[in-house]
């Protein structure tokens, strides 16, 4: 690792190494079951689109900007989410936005659509900011309690529970947020465990096995889910994402969803609203601890901008500096890091024939880390998005949340989250990660360090 104090030299931070070429086919697949990140060979990072035959099914691995909008923007009628990706995520949301298509998805997506739309993001800050101010009081007991040290992953997987369950969720009453955390993270890591009868083509009727474990984690989410769902009148049933799965009816058809439909989207938001936005800090603090020059830059911006007062939401747009930090760990670390798609037409992607049936891997973790459209791909400058505005405009190279019709409901919320979050964590307490921790990449679905990354903690 390059020397993080001098600011001459390039800060490279931990990322996967891709293939060399010339491992065998039993050896690469292998690679890829292990660690997918890890499975890539350097054609992927050479070219826009690499087809390979696996058993009976041709799969074709896309790492440019102009396949990737073909498949999720101008051709998406031509494909529908993989196999494996549906089985992955249906043992625990079989009826819910994460995994349903056609209509019904067009449905789901209208209903819950509102809750994040921009217009209501000042209304969900100040939540954030009780949140934050709530994270802080722990980590200032555990600082003077002589501790001073934090998990990274686990205490942002704390601050961004609370921030869903505050802003999100209505702040429920007796939920056990220890029991159902673990319990989600069990499920994220049973169900993103690559199996070798994940390569096999299946029919999409039989179940993935999870094992006992993971059927008691999803028995606790489900129960939490229900117990939710149960607390609400169906007359007054609140303004927020529960109210709103309880009450919403498509604005075309007037049709509400069922409580299938209720409790399996509520679901995916305990996984998709907090998971992704925690590692994004984790890594995002871990970068930070080992760059003292985007520390300080992040410390001086938002004391010129909020002072010593909270973070809130007229600030974001002034924290220009704080919000590249975060599109540049995004852009290193994406937190879905790879999406699959089969096609259910013959059609086309970067001018290559894609059959009916036929896979295609969305690698955007390879995407965000070729040379092709990266200067200095693997180095960590934050300034590559002020130097170009646009990266962060979803339209080209940086997707840390998709695109088109299925792109992330949540990510304006998310993107606020986790700026007021980064600004008010740096701008407060000096967090300084153990200097020997080098952790690896490792995909179990979403893009995690393989170790804990235990941080020093101190006020400023």
């Amino acid at each position: 690792m390059l020397d993080k104090q001098d600011p001459t030299e390039d800060y490279i931070p931990p990322f996967a190494p891709p293939l060399t070429g010339d491992e065998g086919i039993v050896k690469a697949t292998w690679t890829f079951m292990k660690n997918p990140l890890e499975g890539f060979g350097p054609l992927c990072y050479r070219q826009p689109i690499v087809s390979v035959k696996a058993l009976r099914t041709k799969i074709h691995t896309v790492t440019d900007p102009v396949g990737m909008n073909e498949v999720l923007k101008t051709k998406v009628a031509d494909f529908r989410k993989s196999p494996l990706s549906d089985r992955i995520m249906k043992p625990a949301t079989k009826e819910g936005l994460l995994v349903v298509h056609g209509e019904q998805w067009r449905r789901q997506r209208r209903g819950v659509s509102p809750m994040f739309a921009p217009r209501h993001m000042a209304r969900l800050a100040p939540m954030v900011t009780e949140a934050l101010d709530e994270f802080a009081d722990n980590i200032n007991a555990v600082i003077e309690a002589g501790g001073g040290r934090i998990e990274l992953r686990e205490a942002m997987a704390d601050l961004t529970f609370d921030i869903l369950a505050k802003s999100v969720l209505g702040n429920p009453k007796g939920m056990e947020k220890g029991k159902l955390k673990q319990a989600m993270a069990v499920a994220l890591d049973v169900a993103g465990t690559i199996r070798p009868s994940d390569l096999l083509t299946l029919p999409n009727w039989m179940p993935r096995p999870i094992g006992p474990r993971g059927l008691r984690a999803l028995k606790t989410i489900r129960d939490a889910a229900d117990a939710l769902l149960a607390q609400r009148d169906p007359d007054n049933p609140g303004d927020d994402l529960v109210g709103l799965l309880v009450s919403t009816h498509d604005p075309k058809t007037g049709q509400g969803l069922s409580v299938r439909e209720q409790r399996d989207n509520l679901i995916g938001f305990f996984i998709a609203g907090h998971e992704t936005t925690a590692l994004t800090l984790t890594w995002a603090l871990y970068l930070i601890g080992n760059h003292k020059q985007t520390e300080a830059r992040i410390v001086e911006e938002v004391r010129a901008v909020a002072g010593d007062g909270p973070v809130q939401y007229e600030h974001i747009e002034k924290l220009t500096f704080t919000r590249a930090v975060i599109d540049e760990t995004m852009r290193l670390y994406p937190p879905a890091p790879m999406m699959g798609r089969e096609a259910v037409n013959d059609t086309q992607i970067c001018g290559r024939d894609i059959a009916k049936g036929d896979i295609v891997l969305l690698a955007t973790y390879v995407m965000h880390r070729t040379p092709r459209l990266w200067d200095k791909p693997n180095v960590f400058d934050p300034d590559r998005f002020l130097r170009d505005p646009e990266l962060n405009r979803g339209k080209g190279k940086f997707m840390p949340f998709g695109a088109g019709p299925r792109v992330c409901v949540g990510a304006a919320f998310a993107v606020m989250e986790a700026v007021m979050a980064l600004a008010t964590l740096v701008r407060d307490y000096e967090i300084k990660p153990n200097p020997n921790c080098h952790p690896k990449l490792k995909m179990k679905i979403t893009l995690r360090p393989d170790c804990d990354i235990v941080a020093s903690v101190k006020r400023r």
